[in-house]
């Protein structure tokens, strides 16, 4: 069965974090909605910070600060 999500989008000059935690809050209110990120399509339903990083930079998210650090 195909599932129906509704297109967001996220605020300007949003962080992975920041856009994580919004899909998050989606979640916790029981809607399928997804939003691109630089062009990567993150889903409410399946999203997790790891996930979200890994995806979009290619490191889990303390891989990715350790990195800039």
């Amino acid at each position: 069965m195909d599932k129906n999500y509704e297109k967001i989008d996220f605020p300007l000059g949003s962080s992975i974090e920041q856009a994580v935690n919004e899909l998050f809050n989606y979640k916790k209110k029981g809607k399928l909605v997804y939003a691109k990120f630089n062009g990567i399509a993150l889903y409410s339903d399946t999203v997790t910070m790891d996930s979200a990083y890994r995806e979009i930079t290619g490191k889990t998210k303390a891989e990715f600060v350790e990195y800039i650090s």
